[in-house]
């Protein structure tokens, strides 16, 4: 058996990515049982990939697939010890993904990928692109990750995209795979290249409908969350979808997200951040003591500052102007400390308690106001 580092690690390493790198290793000539033999756990379902228990580091036998049905799991592979290297590498998504390395640091290029990597194209490696739609959202990522470099899609892997979304493949994706693909591009700075990419290739009807509207000249509307967390760069998309369309959106939030998959989390923050937004932008000119108030009810503030902390950065992204914000901010600080204590509230039960708690915030914050 012959073991190669392939794909993500020798890219990012050739385009001098900082490490550490996600390696990859596929494994030539051996099969399930000496790879089981040798104390490798297999994990893959639907073909042999297995981990090295010591390092955790997944090693794949080298196949070959056809396509036998729809969608990503619409394949019959063969994975049998005669495969090489240059067929399994032929199967990959784009040739700077088809790169090999052997244990001796010698470099395996049949599909020209250094020379892809080095004149900044995407490009498919064989005709069999066509046959996984999910390569469509690949491309996709792959663009936001490499925008910066200067990358560009080759034209006739533009071609074959074209071909792939116009043939209704797409449908067959389930929402689970299209969020992972959609979570990776979260991750990069350029995500909003990302969705631009999709809706470039008419692909967002199929893969997100609940997005369509936000088209791409909008997406310059989230480049101010480009170094923003996952969960606010999906908050920030939600949050220009909701100023294009008439009612809210954050009604409709739940029905979205069991279309769309996207963990709960991703969720609470973007309806946090839409409700706040409404509050802060309803408020016009000026902000009273108790849209503060509800703004800090809504982001839980007193128990959980922290929060409130990223609820207000997320807003200070967008607003060039970020007066509103420091007023807000400087209002909660003013207000922060005053809480339940026997001499203040003797003689008070349950919501008397809180209704006392309310006014003397709502006082304060008014107070900081004026």
């Amino acid at each position: 058996m012959q073991i190669y580092l392939v794909g993500g690690a020798i890219r990012d390493r050739l385009l001098e990515l900082p490490a550490p790198y996600e390696c990859d290793w596929v494994v030539v000539g051996s099969s399930p049982e000496e790879m089981k033999s040798k104390g490798y756990i297999k994990v893959g379902k639907s073909f042999p990939v297995f981990i090295d228990p010591k390092t955790s580091e997944e090693y794949a036998l080298a196949r070959t697939e056809s396509k036998s049905g729809h969608g990503y799991h619409g394949f019959d592979f063969d994975a049998g010890p005669e495969i090489t290297l240059e067929e399994d590498l032929l199967r990959r998504d784009l040739t700077i993904n088809a790169i090999a390395e052997d244990d001796m640091g010698n470099i395996i290029d049949p599909y020209n990928g250094i020379a892809d990597i080095k004149n900044r194209v995407l490009r498919h490696v064989s005709g069999a692109f066509r046959d996984d739609p999910l390569r469509v959202l690949r491309v996709a990522r792959f663009m936001s990750k490499l925008s910066s470099f200067g990358f560009r899609i080759a034209d006739e892997t533009n071609e074959l995209i074209t071909e792939i979304v116009s043939s209704g493949e797409l449908d067959y994706l389930v929402p689970e795979r299209i969020w992972l693909e959609t979570e990776k591009a979260l991750r990069t700075d350029c995500f909003d290249v990302y969705f631009k990419t999709l809706f470039d290739f008419n692909a967002i009807a199929d893969i997100y409908p609940d997005l369509e509207g936000v088209d791409h000249t909008l997406c310059s509307s989230l480049t101010p969350y480009r170094n923003a967390s996952p969960e606010m760069k999906m908050a920030s998309i939600f949050c220009a979808l909701n100023n294009l369309k008439e009612g809210n959106i954050i009604e409709h939030l739940d029905e979205i997200q069991s279309r769309i998959k996207f963990p709960n989390t991703f969720k609470s923050f973007a309806k946090t951040a839409l409700k706040t937004s409404k509050i802060i932008h309803d408020s016009k000119d000026s902000i009273s003591a108790i849209d503060v108030y509800e703004i800090l009810e809504a982001t839980d503030a007193f128990r959980s500052p922290e929060y409130f902390s990223l609820i207000m950065e997320f807003h200070n992204l967008a607003d060039a102007d970020n007066r509103k914000i420091k007023i807000i901010i400087d209002a909660f600080d003013s207000c922060k400390d005053i809480g339940y204590d026997e001499e203040t509230f003797e003689g008070l039960e349950g919501d008397s308690i809180k209704k006392k708690i309310d006014g003397l915030r709502i006082e304060k914050i008014d107070s900081s106001l004026k």
